[in-house]
């Protein structure tokens, strides 16, 4: 069978996903494809081809699927159970990178480091950078350590397992980021599976949706340099909540390219 033949089978999976799975199975970048239209593909790849198409169809997320995906232009490895990477994230890194001057050193700490996208991508477009990152997942603190080997940072961050601010309890930094949990409890059972599949401690802030940031306001304050910020992702409607917790802090919302709140940056007042 030939790639366009398995490109033109009926799929109720989206066409830029096959394209992306059979890339992937082909070992090429996805443009690749239209220059091997005409190429057969092994019995290997088309059995491998058919038994992950089944699993699309049946809602399994492409990501974890892939092992890998996307993020600030760069591609960084997955395993159930670590947040997948979100375009919507890289407003954060947008907005944290604004207040990194190049010529500067820095240390940084991200709370949550999942996957390590946000803190290996700080740590990619400012060299002068340090940063630590915590998590309560091993999983996560594993896949981060293997990007960081990957995108070759891994001498400029610590890893560290724990809660919050528990693993660093007496440092202060230049600036801390996060993207924590923020969606309340009572939206997790109604979750399809395949969003399941990224853990409850990635998704579920709480009862609320919001007990990270009230928990983060109060310790705050306490690991942040003079002049330091932190910059959190939130969700869609928590812009007038995140007002009120952080009414100690001179704070700045920024809405994402859909016009909702995604990112507040804060400082001592």
């Amino acid at each position: 069978m030939k790639v366009k033949d398995l490109l033109l089978t009926p799929s109720k999976v989206p066409q830029r996903d096959r394209q992306l799975l059979l890339a992937h199975l082909l070992k090429v970048k996805p443009p690749e494809l239209y220059l091997r239209m005409d190429q057969e593909v092994s019995e290997n790849s088309l059995e491998e081809y058919w038994k992950s198409l089944s699993k699309l169809e049946e809602g399994y997320p492409l990501q974890y699927l892939l092992g890998e995906w996307d993020f600030y232009g760069r591609t960084f490895k997955l395993k159930e159970g670590v947040l997948i990477p979100r375009p919507e994230t890289e407003l954060l890194v947008e907005k944290t990178l604004e207040l990194l001057d190049k010529n500067k050193k820095y240390i940084g700490l991200e709370i949550g480091v999942g996957s390590g996208c946000i803190a290996i991508t700080l740590l990619l477009e400012r060299e002068k950078l340090f940063m630590y990152g915590t998590d309560i997942n091993p999983d996560a603190l594993e896949i981060s350590q293997l990007n960081a080997q990957i995108h070759g940072v891994s001498h400029r961050l610590k890893l560290l397992e724990g809660k919050d601010f528990e693993p660093v309890k007496s440092m202060k930094f230049d600036f801390i980021v996060s993207n924590p949990p923020y969606i309340p409890e009572r939206y997790w059972e109604s979750f399809p599976k395949a969003l399941k599949l990224e853990g409850k401690t990635s998704l579920i802030g709480g009862e609320k949706g919001w007990e990270f940031y009230e928990r983060f306001s109060k310790e705050v304050g306490d690991h942040l340099k003079e002049n330091g910020f932190f910059a959190l992702e939130i969700g869609h409607d928590q812009g007038a909540v995140i007002e009120e917790i952080f009414k100690d802090f001179q704070l700045k919302i920024f809405k994402d390219y859909t016009g909702q709140d995604r990112v507040v940056i804060g400082w001592r007042c």
